[in-house]
Formats: structure tokens, sequence, C-alpha cells
């Protein structure tokens, strides 16, 4: 009894930092999770082989994974002379391997309530650390002038990329993905929560990461939260009443206006909107520079152009070095980037056929559970239609600062997705 306590405190504390200061430290996290795991292992070592037996499909697709890019090294990019980078063992080690076994671990515990305390603390923590992030650009003007620091706060992107923030570092992509995935969550909660005050408390939290997602600007956020939005409110709206319909509605609106009062908001939508006109004009000439559309479209020509380097058996541990390379020798003005801004295309440079099926593997197999189960969740699809959209404008599953909390979600869909389902059906009661 008295571990299987700890485990869900851990848990919960686990949620509650993945969404605030957990992932600006690199892989300082992954290290204290494996101390834990080692921990739970020894402490009850058959319990613990036994629960990882039973979820050993999915882990074993990974370990394949990891030696096939071992055996990859050492004999088919034998001949490279880039630079290579090795920290890809560490990475597919303590996330695609480490997380899934730590998941498994957790079937005992693992109940409709303590997921959504889990989920709870999760948003809970992105707000905290987003509140800490306006103080931490604005300081005291927060509370002297508002709506100029609210335009500040657009106009800058919320900071764009912090490279010093409390001792680590987070980058604007992977921020922004945070805040709409929990944003989504807070206003699924409204719904699943049973008390007044908690509906409430989900709601304040709700505009707030709304608020944050606005500031960041960036299109794939608020593209992936709409979509999400959208999604989830076919399966609640046709649970509920004309009269909920309507209040929802009323809200939306309300919140819309709201923002569009800020002249900041205005201009800096409105320059981004000019961007990518000017850029889709740029795209039909060959100029593929810039910040929006432009560069992801050459990214897709440039390794299109080099396809045959990698397109069967991958490149490795030199993939990101000869990313750099194409994008410094290409004609299309993309030497300023490091990568390809697409998880997917990364994972099919890194280990070829194989790379592009880990991936399909990765996040279809929640969506094949619901299948063999015959048990639609919309709650899970909703999540993941906000994981898909922005790991297609960038390489979320490749950083630090978001890697993990995707892994350990997609995980969790596939061996809990009764568990979601359980929650999910609090909305029509």
């Amino acid at each position: 009894y008295n571990m299987k306590k700890v485990q869900e405190i851990f848990f919960l504390a686990m949620g509650g930092l993945l969404g605030s200061v957990g992932i600006l430290y690199g892989m300082t996290f992954h290290y204290f999770l494996l101390f834990v795991a080692i921990f739970f292992a020894f402490s009850n070592w058959n319990s613990f082989i036994e629960k990882v037996r039973s979820g050993k499909d999915y882990i074993l697709v990974f370990i394949v994974y990891l030696l096939y890019i071992s055996l990859q090294t050492i004999f088919l990019n034998a001949g490279v002379n880039d630079k290579a980078y090795f920290g890809i063992f560490e990475t597919i080690s303590l996330n695609f391997i480490l997380v899934p076994v730590y998941v498994a671990t957790l079937r005992e515990i693992m109940t409709s309530r303590l997921l959504k305390q889990f989920l709870f603390l999760f948003c809970a923590g992105c707000v905290l650390l987003n509140l800490y992030i306006v103080f931490y650009l604005v300081g005291k003007k927060a509370f002297m002038d508002m709506q100029s620091t609210i335009e500040f706060l657009y106009t800058s992107r919320f900071g764009d990329n912090k490279m010093s923030l409390l001792g680590g570092s987070l980058l604007l992509e992977p921020q922004a993905f945070t805040i709409a995935l929990t944003a989504l969550i807070s206003y699924i909660m409204i719904f699943i929560e049973r008390r007044w005050e908690m509906k409430i408390l989900c709601g304040m939290m709700l505009l707030l990461l709304l608020f944050f997602l606005s500031f960041t600007v960036t299109k794939a956020g608020l593209l992936a939260f709409t979509a999400g939005f959208v999604l989830v409110n076919i399966y609640i709206l046709k649970k509920r009443t004309w009269r909920m319909r309507l209040t929802l509605l009323a809200c939306v609106f309300l919140f819309v206006s709201g923002v569009f009062v800020f002249d900041g908001f205005r201009e800096k939508y409105k320059e981004r909107t000019g961007e990518i006109i000017v850029e889709l004009g740029n795209i039909k000439h060959g100029v593929y520079s810039g910040g929006t559309i432009a560069p992801r479209v050459g990214f897709i020509r440039e390794a299109y152009i080099h396809v045959d380097e990698f397109a069967f058996w991958g490149l490795g541990v030199y993939a990101k070095n000869r990313v750099k390379e194409w994008f410094k020798n290409s004609d299309a003005g993309l030497g300023e980037f490091r990568n390809v801004h697409n998880t997917f295309l990364h994972y099919w440079i890194q280990g070829g056929v194989f790379g592009l099926a880990i991936m399909i593997f990765l996040f279809g197999a929640p969506f094949y559970m619901m299948i063999r189960n015959r048990r639609f969740s919309y709650l899970i699809a909703s999540m993941m239609v906000v994981i898909i959209i922005t790991n297609g404008s960038t390489i979320l599953l490749d950083l630090n600062n978001s890697r993990f909390i995707i892994v350990l979600l997609l995980s969790m869909f596939y061996y809990y997705g009764d568990t979601f389902r359980q929650i999910e059906k609090a909305i029509i009661r």
C-alpha cells in the first residue's frame, strides 16, 4: 500500500513539473525518472517485471529501433565523414524506451481519479510557469500599465526563445505546444469536473492559457488548439442541451472579441498574415527565405533533392550535421536554419524507412487500440490532433522542452485508453 501511495505522489508531481519547470533543464528530468524507475523496480522486482512484460510489445518496437540505429552507426554510415551526433542513443533510451516502461508500471495505480488529478496539475503547472514568464519579461510594469504590457507581450512574441529562464531554457514552439495542449485539457476539464469551484478554476486557467497562446503568435499552436477544440465540441455539443451550446458559443465569442481590443494583437497578427501572403508569392518564384511558410516548403524541397541519401536506410548519427550542410549549401536561402521543422521528416532522415515507420507507429498506436477495442475517445483524439499538427511544423519530438510529455501522453493513450474514456463519460452526466 505505501509503495503504491509513493507511486501516485510521484506521478502527480511529475504532472505538475512537466507543465512547468521540469521541461527547462534538458535531459535532467529523464535521469530523475530513470532513478525513480530503478527504485520502484528494486522495491518489488517481480511485480515490476510482470508489469513491463504486460506491455512488452509496445516497448519492444523502440528497442528494435535502438538496435537498428546501433547497427546503422557501425555498418551503414561507416564511410560518412560528417560529424556524428551520438546523443541520439541517449534520446532513444531515456525517452522512447524508459518512458513507456515507466507508464507500463502504472497499471495498478492508474484510475480515472488519479488521471484527472494528473491532467489538472499539468495544466496548473503550465499556468504558473507562464505567469512567471510574464513577470520575468515585464516586471512591475505588469501592474502599472496593463495595456502597454499586453501589447509588448504580443510584439515580442512572449519573449520568443528564452535561453536563460530559471537556469534553463525554453524555446517558443514547445512553449506554444504545451500551452495549446493544456488550454484544450482545461476546457475539457470544465465539463468533467462535478464541483462548481473546480469548474470555475478550470475556466480561469483556460482564459489565461488562451491569452498566453495568443501572445506566442504561433500559427501551428493556434491551429492545433482550434482543431482540437472543434473536434471535442462535436462530442460535447451532441451530449449537452441547446442552452449549454449557446452559453459555450457566447463565451468563445466574448473571449475572441476581448482579445481583439488590444492593438498589439491586431498589429502582430496583421504583420504575420502579411508575411504569409508575401511568402506564398515568393514560393512561386522559387524564393524560400522567410519566417513562416516559405522556409518549411524549402525544407521539404531540400529533403526531396537529397532523398537518395536517406530514403531507405537513413543517416542516423550523421543526420543533424548533414541537414545543416544541405541548408548551408542550398540555393534557397536556408543557411540560417538547423533542422527540417517537421518531426516526421526528421525521423525519416534519421532512420530511413524504419524511422518513418516508428513515427507512424508512435502516433498511430493509440488509434489502433481504439479501433481494436471499439471504443473511440474524443478526449484522446482531440489531444492527438494538437500533438500531430504541432509536430508537423517543428521537430517537437526531438526537443527536450517537449519530447518527454509527448512520449508520456502517447504511451498513456496506448496503455490506458479506457481510463481516458471513463473520464470522458463524465461529460454526459
